[in-house]
């Protein structure tokens, strides 16, 4: 697994509708590759004559310019499912054609707030300080429209537990590079080779927003479609395993039992897994809420399958997981498509 590459996809900056750097890491790591009209890149591995898909989302969510006063401070609007309760004390990063600019999302002292001030979180009345004076000073560096990612630095906390922002899903995009580097990798050392299955592999964009990348991606037509994202670990106070699924940072990948995942393609990735003494955790869930849904409505006659990184802070600047869950997964993957392959030669 390679680490140095998790913290440069990390440290990139995606958010939804203006992911190209976090794409062209993506496609860099795997020596090039495609970028589709919405943003998705897109790795093609193998010539079988059966395909299947792997995607991850890269976007991040974040926050859009919307107003400059006259003073300069700036004023936004979400750009995803942003948590206003994070916001206050952070410092952001301001992207546009001009390059990033530096600034920060300040409050009152607590000395002057009210009660009632102290009890509320008022998104409104939230504003960016760039250090300028004048909304002409401002508008130097800034122009409305311009998306903000709420900054998060990339800690590792042991040698298992890490911490950033953006975890979801870029996590998910790096178990697909790893998969995809891995069969590569083996197809050198001629350690079994795919026979059967062409893969596309996919950073895909706008699944913050509402999932536009996938619907695109879905347009592939793969027979089988794998899709990563993050899942609420129910292992620390915050997320009830009685509602969410008992989920843990450490235990493993969590496999996803729902409506859009196909049944039979969901056994498949058990067995892989059992026969390979691969750890998973089970949960379930409804419909929707992942790329899965538009990727199984979107292709024609597709199993479709969601497998899920547990983790801890979703949607804050300190987003938790765990490398065993990242290994975990990649090695669930990798036994899941040979043993789709050799199915395919039956």
């Amino acid at each position: 697994m390679n680490k140095k590459f998790l913290k440069e996809l990390l440290e990139t900056h995606s958010p939804s509708g203006m992911e190209t750097e976090g794409v062209e890491c993506f496609l860099n790591y795997l020596n090039g590759g495609d970028i589709d009209k919405i943003g998705n890149g897109i790795v093609k591995y193998g010539n079988g004559t059966h395909s299947l898909l792997l995607s991850g989302h890269i976007d991040e969510i974040g926050l859009r310019v919307q107003n400059i006063d006259d003073k300069g401070f700036i004023y936004f609007i979400k750009n995803g499912g942003t948590d206003a309760k994070v916001l206050l004390g952070s410092t952001v990063t301001i992207l546009n054609r001009k390059g990033k600019v530096k600034g920060i999302i300040g409050k009152a002292p607590i000395h002057v707030e009210t009660a009632e001030e102290r009890k509320t979180v008022n998104f409104k009345k939230m504003k960016i300080d760039i250090g300028a004076s004048t909304k002409a000073e401002a508008q130097k560096l800034v122009e409305i429209g311009d998306i903000i990612i709420v900054d998060g630095n990339f800690i590792e906390l042991n040698e298992n537990r890490f911490v950033s922002r953006g975890l979801d899903d870029k996590l998910g995009v790096f178990i697909v590079a790893e998969v995809i580097k891995r069969l590569q990798e083996n197809e050198k050392n001629n350690f079994r080779p795919l026979k059967n299955l062409t893969i596309y592999a996919s950073a895909c964009t706008q699944e913050e927003t509402g999932g536009s990348g996938a619907v695109n991606l879905g347009k592939i037509n793969p027979e089988f479609s794998i899709d990563y994202d993050v899942h609420f670990a129910s292992d620390d106070s915050f997320v009830s395993a009685n509602e969410y699924g008992n989920v843990a940072l450490g235990e493993g990948g969590a496999i996803c039992h729902s409506v859009d995942c196909n049944h039979r393609l969901v056994n498949i990735i058990k067995d892989a897994c059992d026969e390979n003494s691969i750890p998973y955790q089970p949960f379930s869930k409804g419909s929707g809420g992942t790329n899965t849904i538009k990727i199984k409505n979107s292709a024609f006659n597709c199993e479709t399958a969601l497998l899920s990184i547990p983790l801890r802070n979703m949607h804050t600047q300190v987003e938790m997981a765990d490398y065993r869950d990242l290994q975990c997964l990649i090695d669930m993957t990798l036994a899941t498509i040979y043993k789709i392959d050799e199915m395919l030669n039956d």
